[in-house]
């Protein structure tokens, strides 16, 4: 059985990026009934097609952001290798299942009552689970890799692993090290991109940052452009340069929609920010 301790500590840490999540959609669904309007495009089903996607990407990150957040947790408190293990994660999951689909209908829903059309290409309970179905593969995955790890230590009654949860990886000993292969899908690459472009956009309105030079962070943020534009990007590359980045301008308050924008690209990548 999972510690309740840590499912009470994920929940916490859960419930805070599920309202981060929310206001970023909003700002989202306002930024692009907006630029439709401007268009002409205002009561169409162009806004509900392209409000449909912003909800079925919510739905998706809010998933995966249950499962790293539980994966945090562990990473910190251990875990114990048990036939019931993966099993006992996927209902840590599935728990949440109301919560992330919840939002993302009513506001899909609010958008087709504003505008009058619907779109029957949209099937957020598909995306739903399809996101799910994607973190009960990962579990799988994380569970096969505590399991051979125990029996390679021989101590599965008791064992102890350093779980780095955002890439998933388990080193079992100070001296093990973690081989990555990041792999960016054409729509995460769309996703960082867009993501970019608002730092960009918000570096633009900013005369200087904390604790960091304006120019570094603007040729960073073009290093990371270039990279993303890539064929095939350098995964590692762009944890090092966004994490940066992140970093930069978090604290700024008018860069707080660039960095929830950039928050939320980075997390389909298996990077978490506070």
């Amino acid at each position: 059985m999972l510690d309740p301790s840590v499912i009470k500590i994920a929940d916490e840490l859960i419930r805070v990026q599920f309202k981060e999540r929310e206001d970023q959609l909003h700002r989202e669904i306002v930024r692009v009934q907006s630029e439709l309007s401007a268009k002409g495009l205002g009561i169409s089903g162009a806004v509900v097609q392209l409000v449909g996607d912003l909800c079925a990407r919510d739905i998706e990150l809010r998933t995966l952001i249950v499962w790293q957040n539980i994966v945090r947790v562990l990473s910190h408190a251990g875990v114990l290798e048990s036939q019931n293990l993966s099993d006992e994660l996927k209902q840590a999951v599935l728990r949440y299942e109301e919560d992330v689909y919840t939002v993302a209908h009513q506001s899909l829903e609010k958008t087709i009552s504003h505008v009058g059309i619907g779109s029957p290409q949209i099937s957020l309970a598909e995306a739903r689970d399809r996101a799910f179905a994607k973190v009960n593969a990962e579990i799988d995955l994380y569970v096969l890799s505590v399991t051979r790890r125990a029996a390679a230590q021989g101590k599965s009654s008791q064992p102890v692993f350093n779980i780095y949860s955002p890439v998933g990886a388990i080193q079992t000993e100070p001296t093990a090290t973690a081989n990555i292969v990041q792999t960016i899908s054409p729509k995460d690459k769309e996703t960082l991109l867009d993501a970019v472009n608002a730092i960009k956009q918000g570096l633009l309105g900013v005369d200087a940052l904390p604790a960091h030079p304006k120019q570094e962070i603007i040729e960073l943020v073009n290093d990371a452009e270039i990279e993303i534009s890539k064929p095939n990007p350098n995964g590692t590359k762009l944890q090092s340069i966004l994490s940066a980045v992140a970093t930069a301008i978090q604290t700024v308050g008018s860069l707080q929609p660039a960095y929830q924008a950039l928050k939320a690209a980075l997390l389909a990548l298996g990077i978490t920010l506070p």
